[in-house]
């Protein structure tokens, strides 16, 4: 019986001992993912902007790894203009302008969270495809709009932002003035938040070159409703909810160890 256990101890040893040799020999496995970081940058549209809704900055960085595919820390920094829904533009003889705008909203969106690769592109001619969830707080900056007043001769107008209980004459109202007149004087400032999910589609990469479309909704409330119309001609929406669009281009590089 000692002689059958020593065996069978000794026949343990001895698997031990090969199986750790065998490890030891055994090349150690190399993640086949493309661990690399991307930045990107762009221009976005939405529901509530123009054509040309604003900016948008991007950084993609692989943090982990799931379902063999990567998970990335995604980081981005938007600067958009949110538009009121019932703004609409008036033409005349001399100019456009918005009725009722007193207030143009510029919104800073700095963001964080995650996005997941559902697959990734291999090679130049395939298409990649994620998932990307992020929230962060949205600096509201209402900047005053100036429209151009005063129909007597170019001498008389005058340049001002619009208020309905003085400029009560809309046959006087020239146009609107440049978007850059008083750069920020006299702005003010609502804090809010925002959430957004979108997905992003990788459709071409040449070499350490990216471009891809963002194609998503974001969610916005701030503390205080923004006076973007005149309170006595229409409310203003606290909350915003955007479907919105983005192009971007970039670049990648491999992630340093």
């Amino acid at each position: 019986m000692r002689k059958l256990v020593a065996k069978t101890l000794l026949l343990i040893c001895l698997s031990t001992v090969v199986s750790l040799g065998q490890r030891r020999t055994e090349p150690e496995k190399k993640s086949t993912l493309d661990d690399s970081k991307y930045f990107g940058y762009g221009v976005t549209t939405n529901t509530h902007s123009g054509i040309l809704g604003g900016l948008v900055f991007r950084s993609s960085t692989p943090i982990s790894e799931r379902n063999n595919l990567p998970v990335h820390r995604y980081i981005a920094l938007e600067l958009v203009n949110v538009k009121h829904p019932k703004e609409f533009q008036r033409a005349n003889i001399a100019g456009k302008y918005i009725p009722g705008k007193t207030n143009y909203l510029f919104v800073v969106r700095p963001e964080y969270g995650r996005e997941w690769y559902f697959f990734k592109k291999n090679g130049d001619s395939s298409v990649g495809l994620s998932g990307i969830l992020a929230v962060g707080p949205s600096l509201g900056i209402e900047k005053p709009y100036y429209i151009k007043y005063g129909r007597t001769n170019v001498e008389s107008q005058v340049v001002t932002q619009y208020n309905p209980d003085v400029h009560t004459d809309l046959s006087q109202i020239t146009g609107s003035a440049s978007i850059w007149q008083g750069f920020l004087n006299n702005a003010g400032f609502n804090p809010g938040f925002h959430i957004k999910a979108a997905t992003s589609i990788d459709m071409s990469t040449f070499g350490d070159q990216i471009t891809g479309f963002e194609l998503g909704t974001t969610v916005e409330l701030f503390t205080k409703e923004p006076e973007i119309i005149a309170s006595k001609i229409s409310s203003n929406p606290r909350a915003f909810v955007s479907a919105y669009l983005t192009l971007y281009f970039g670049s990648k590089k491999l992630k340093k160890k």
